[in-house]
């Protein structure tokens, strides 16, 4: 037999990672990118912004629920303790009212939380590119949203990059947590 530097597909190493899990890092992501963005523009002309931005209708996405174990992990309590994770994170952030605020109304947040999906269901692991597929999904959905704000085209560039990190983080957190290496690039 063969030595191998990469373990079997069958032997996880990573534990499972729950929906609510992975909208925290997406939430945290979020945060992290307001907040840049606060700092590039000032928090008074961001709250402008975003008020003009609204909520477009074409930012929302679509959920598919078949790529989720419709079983909860093990030991962990009802939906409703998925939400008071998600509120106590959101808390630990310390954004002002207004920015706290935005982070709730994240288009692909929402799509997520208002889908019939369970919050404490599994993203199945290293064995699928479900995780791989739902970061992505969530890279493309934030480089939409970036996009979509009402700024001076002089001005993109410098904005896009300020979101980049945050988004480069969750990639490779989210990744890792499921027993992914997160290689590739983002932007």
């Amino acid at each position: 037999m063969e030595a191998s530097l990469f373990p079997a597909p069958y032997l996880s190493y990573s534990l499972p990672v729950r929906l609510v899990d992975f909208l925290i890092c997406l939430l945290e992501a979020h945060a992290q990118t307001l907040q840049r963005l606060a700092a590039l523009y000032g928090e008074d002309v961001l709250f402008e912004i975003l008020e003009q931005a609204g909520d477009s209708p074409q930012a929302r996405s679509q959920i598919d629920s078949s790529l989720f174990s419709q079983t909860s992990v093990r030991g962990v309590g009802v939906s409703g303790s998925a939400y008071a994770e998600l509120e106590s994170a959101v808390h630990g952030f310390k954004l002002p009212a207004v920015l706290e605020f935005h982070l709730w109304a994240y288009p692909h947040y929402r799509a997520f939380v208002e889908s019939p999906i369970d919050l404490n269901s599994r993203i199945p692991g290293p064995g699928t590119d479900t995780a791989s597929v739902l970061v992505e999904e969530a890279v493309a959905q934030a480089k939409r949203w970036v996009k979509q704000l009402p700024i001076p085209p002089e001005l993109g560039q410098q904005t896009e990059r300020a979101a980049e990190i945050p988004w480069l983080r969750f990639r490779t957190t989210v990744l890792k947590r499921v027993g992914r290496r997160p290689m590739g690039t983002v932007y």
